[in-house]
């Protein structure tokens, strides 16, 4: 069983954007068996008030035809790094943060997704931009890519 936890600051936006993507390409390649896919935040605030995902993300979901289920925000743990195989972060703010949460990444486990695309880049925050395409764009080609890596 490959652990996979995506991580962004609020975990409202991007994170489980990048969860519902990912679980979505798995289903589709028949991998579900293979996975446990999971996302979090760096920040507590909106699990403090069991914040769900964002309307902008809902959104882009359904104009794509992505299906999901309702997510709460967490805060990631220092437990997460033990038991997730990949931390996926979606720029390298939250890498530094998750860093701070958990310890230094003694396993190499810490990435950003879309460093494994042939563009490594940071995926902005669409609850700053208001831009919730192209974060869907850059969430799927970041998907696709890290799917693609572990060569099943």
């Amino acid at each position: 069983m490959i652990k996979v936890l995506f991580v962004c600051l609020g975990n409202i936006c991007r994170s489980p954007m990048a969860q519902i993507v990912f679980e979505n390409l798995v289903r589709e390649e028949g991998l579900e068996s293979e996975f446990e896919i999971d996302s979090a935040g760096t920040e507590g605030y909106n699990e403090m008030c069991h914040a769900g995902i964002h309307r902008g993300t809902k959104e882009i979901l359904r104009r794509k035809g992505v299906p999901f289920k309702e997510h709460y925000s967490r805060k990631i743990r220092k437990k997460d790094y033990d038991y997730y195989d990949y931390i996926v972060a979606m720029d390298s703010e939250n890498i530094e943060d998750i860093e701070y949460i958990v310890g230094a990444d003694r396993e190499g486990k810490i990435s950003r997704l879309l460093d494994y695309t042939t563009h490594p880049r940071n995926i902005k925050d669409p609850w700053y931009t208001g831009n919730f395409d192209e974060t869907y764009d850059d969430v799927l080609e970041g998907c696709e890519a890290f799917l693609k890596s572990l060569n099943l």
